[in-house]
């Protein structure tokens, strides 16, 4: 992903606009504030788990996939 510009910033995470380097699209990108050690502490946090559950739902976004 090709980091465009930051979009909002939170208490715990800011949103960048991205561009696919492979297809060119573009997509909301959230970068957490906090570090994690393993790919399990990022999947248990209730945002992600809750996006997982929700999905596909019109007005919410769709979880493309977690770095």
């Amino acid at each position: 992903y090709r980091i465009l510009g930051k979009k909002g910033e939170g208490t715990f995470s800011e949103v960048l606009k991205c561009q696919n380097i492979k297809d060119g699209s573009f997509r909301a990108c959230k970068k957490m504030k906090q570090t994690y050690e393993s790919i399990e502490e990022v999947n248990n946090l209730r945002e992600i788990q809750a996006m997982r559950r929700l999905s596909p739902h019109p007005n919410i976004l769709e979880l493309q996939e977690v770095l």
